[in-house]
């Protein structure tokens, strides 16, 4: 099946594929479902940044990009494209 919200460009596409990976597992879950997918994004998103050699996002960030895209029909997509743009504010210039 295509997923037509998948980002076509990195770092967004890894931000995305991890948040989708995380949320696959919400049904059933034990845990608290928005943590683990927090955390998993917030983990992909500092391995991006460091394979762009930008400062590592915060998960106050990674919150602040979810907090952005809810509600959105692209959810996980405008989370990554935002939490990207975060983390791309800290490239020198």
């Amino acid at each position: 099946m295509t997923d037509f919200f998948r980002p076509h460009h990195q770092p967004a596409q890894a931000i995305y594929d991890a948040f989708q990976a995380a949320a696959k597992n919400r049904e059933g879950s034990t845990l608290d479902w928005i943590t683990k997918e927090r955390n998993a994004v917030w983990e992909e998103a500092k391995k991006q940044a460091a394979i762009l050699q930008l400062p590592p996002p915060t998960l106050a960030m990674v919150e602040q990009a979810e907090t952005y895209a809810s509600g959105s029909i692209d959810y996980g997509a405008n989370w990554a494209y935002k939490l990207t743009e975060i983390i791309q504010k800290g490239k020198p210039q």
